[in-house]
């Protein structure tokens, strides 16, 4: 077992590079609340706070190699994020896809209709737990997903497309709110959380709100108690206050399941994981019975906790573990340059989003920031879907619209009355 002295060290200098990162996108934006504050809401806690509980409150049996190993990827993904982020760059990348400025809000209710019907089936078959979601939420691990995850996407493109209707803030707030119930019912904390990441995203990236320290600070303290208050709901209310702090503390498990799989010396595994993860994983298993539940990750789980497959009652997470598995010490390497190429498009899309102000480059940005707006697991990056939806959400708006825009870079006009209806500069109406 590890010192506490020598695991706080290693902890507190990685979560000191990831803070200068995020403090210094900041400051270069403008803004406290950005692009990074998603996955720092998250990440904070799930690789910092809560392993730092753990290891105080349970131990950590993890190798110094193992330690170091796992902190300074995480310190290294987030240094590589930020300076591909930060490079200068004034040039609008082209995309050839034309869009219009229509059909905001009747793409939003057909959305969010789509979402409860998709829902619907769910419901029916357990309505003894529509007032306990989180069952539901358990009981619809497998077999459920095209229902389940369709239903979540559906619900989070509602309230991208009403954001930027024309509508009162009252026919707005009527949708971010409906889509908010069927999200809670889903009976997932992160689903409820990631509608949150998106409405703030909306007001600093569309809105170009300039959030200070001090205030930034209240909205993340805000956000974090909201999420400690859906933990307790959900875990602390049923069950003993020692119980509750052990399942908590799991949470844990991105950094220590990777430690364990670089303790085990597992076998390279040359990148299979991943391709398997990016292949069976978007294949429905409606579409395909046969499909293994022990793909990419999950063979993981198979591997070190085999009774949770069985059990079919969620899988451990192994964090960097995975990539660990596949390159072996060059898994840093790995994640470092998928890191920077994640910044770099963030960067484009962000510079896009402020030309065009529309919901399809708006969609890229909140990927970007790591907003799940797919809540599958255990696939790959989901970066082709993602684009696809941004397309059709660029053909969508076209439908009956009677001004349509391509874009021309370099070519500038007025500012619109309305920042949410037609694109700022860089375009031509046709």
């Amino acid at each position: 077992m590890n010192s506490f002295l020598f695991a706080d060290t290693v902890l507190f200098i990685s979560l000191a590079i990831s803070l200068g990162t995020y403090v210094l996108v900041g400051k270069r934006e403008g803004t406290y609340l950005n692009i990074l504050t998603p996955s720092f809401l998250i990440g904070i806690p799930a690789f910092y706070l809560l392993p730092l509980f753990f290891t105080h409150f349970v131990g950590n049996d993890a190798s110094p190699y193992a330690y170091i190993y796992v902190y300074a990827t995480i310190a290294a993904e987030n240094v590589a994020f930020a300076y591909a982020y930060l490079r200068p760059t004034r040039k609008v990348i082209r995309l050839p896809f034309r869009y219009s400025y229509h059909n905001f809000d009747k793409l939003s209710l057909v959305s969010l209709a789509l979402g409860f019907l998709m829902y619907l089936p769910i419901l029916l078959e357990f309505p003894e737990y529509i007032l306990s979601p989180r069952q539901i939420y358990a009981n619809t691990r497998t077999g459920f997903g095209v229902n389940f995850y369709i239903s979540s996407t559906l619900a989070y493109l509602a309230v991208i497309f009403i954001q930027f209707s024309a509508h009162s803030w009252r026919r707005k707030w009527s949708v971010i709110l409906a889509a908010a119930f069927l999200l809670s019912l889903h009976g997932s904390k992160g689903q409820v959380i990631s509608l949150f990441f998106l409405l703030a995203l909306y007001e600093v990236y569309v809105h170009r709100i300039k959030a200070r320290f001090l205030p930034s600070l209240i909205v993340v303290g805000a956000m974090s108690f909201l999420m400690l208050a859906l933990f307790a709901f959900t875990m602390v209310l049923d069950q003993d206050p020692v119980e509750a702090l052990q399942a908590i503390s799991e949470y844990s498990d991105y950094t220590r399941n990777g430690m364990l799989v670089i303790d085990s010396h597992f076998p390279l595994q040359y990148g299979r994981l991943t391709l398997e993860g990016h292949i069976f994983g978007r294949i429905p298993r409606v579409l395909m019975p046969s499909k293994p539940k022990n793909f990419g990750a999950l063979y993981l789980d198979e591997q070190f906790f085999p009774g949770s497959l069985d059990r079919d009652n969620g899988a451990p997470d192994f964090g960097m573990g995975v990539q660990y598995a596949d390159f072996g010490v060059l898994a840093i390497v790995y994640l470092a340059f998928f890191a920077a190429v994640r910044g770099w498009l963030a960067r484009v899309f962000i510079l896009r989003l402020r030309t065009t102000r529309h919901p399809a480059d708006f969609l890229m940005v909140a990927f970007f920031a790591n907003v799940t707006i797919f809540p599958v697991g255990a696939v790959g990056w989901l970066l082709p879907e993602t684009l696809l939806t941004a397309i059709l959400f660029r053909y969508a708006s076209c439908i009956g619209a009677k001004k349509i825009y391509h874009e021309h870079i370099g070519y500038k006009r007025p500012a619109p009355p309305n920042p949410g209806l037609a694109p700022i500069n860089g375009l031509e109406g046709i």
